[in-house]
């Protein structure tokens, strides 16, 4: 069996044995595989740190036929995001990226598309201004559920078709902004403001053109959590699993602190 190479995002690990570690890594030419690293386990071991969360190494790996472990031979680092590592709210910006591709796409699946903007969407987490990690966060989302096939409707009533604009909610369910009418009688519509529904939209048109030209809406805070949660909920849906993201329910605490809320206890399992 011939080895093959790639680039690589580390998206988790467990321990394997006594000194070797199995590692997920979304690659570029190969999709999601799982890899087995001998030794990885040891201090100054031939991986080094290329195999840790958040890291873009190039490995050389035996990949075996069918869904299944395949035996890292090589990895070595490609790209790093320092200000990510020393600064635990991006890096639970950058950890959402990395758990939803784990959570919604499936092994051996490859899409070089979806893998250069899961490195440019941590890239720019790694740089932005602290305020603006909520919109590179959505702008994934939204190029994620389109890698997926599941855009949300976002120019007219999903249930109706009106385009009149008056926007009162957003069905995940139906995938897409509903009307006023449409949001009375329907069940399972989120509550959604002029000003949320324009974000959307314009978040939508920045990952059609593949710009990153920023939303330009002001929002509440309220807002941004409502549209945090709406992404959210719609890629459950579409998704058909619950996605228990624990960097986001680690970004929820540090909301409701800041806004003066009661701190809970954190899953760290």
């Amino acid at each position: 069996m011939a080895p093959v190479k790639s680039r690589a995002i580390v998206l988790r690990s467990y321990k394997l044995g006594e000194t070797s570690k199995l590692v997920v890594c979304y690659t570029r030419d190969y999709g999601k595989v799982r890899l087995v690293a001998k030794g990885g386990r040891k201090g100054g071991g031939r991986f080094g740190a290329a195999l840790e969360p958040l890291m873009v190494s190039r490995v050389v790996f035996y990949l075996k036929e069918g869904r299944g472990l395949s035996l890292l031979s090589e990895a070595g680092i490609e790209r790093e995001f320092p200000s990510m590592r020393r600064d635990v709210v991006r890096m639970a910006y950058g950890s959402a990226v990395v758990e939803l591709i784990d959570r919604l796409i499936h092994e051996r699946e490859s899409d070089s598309g979806l893998f250069d903007n899961v490195e440019r969407s941590l890239a720019e987490m790694d740089q932005a201004d602290e305020e603006q990690l909520d919109d590179v966060l959505w702008r994934f989302e939204l190029s994620l559920a389109a890698a997926l096939g599941y855009s949300p409707e976002l120019s007219r009533c999903v249930q109706c078709g009106s385009a009149d604009g008056r926007v009162a909610g957003f069905s995940s369910r139906l995938g897409g902004l509903v009307c006023a009418r449409c949001a009375a009688s329907g069940p399972g519509t989120a509550l959604t403001t002029v000003s949320v529904a324009e974000l959307l939209r314009l978040i939508a048109a920045d990952v059609r053109s593949g710009s990153a030209s920023g939303v330009g809406v002001r929002l509440t805070r309220a807002e941004r959590d409502v549209v945090t949660r709406t992404l959210h909920e719609f890629l459950e849906e579409q998704g058909g699993q619950r996605l228990r993201i624990k960097s986001m329910d680690f970004l929820a605490q540090i909301r409701r602190l800041e806004s003066g809320g009661t701190e809970t206890g954190q899953d760290n399992d």
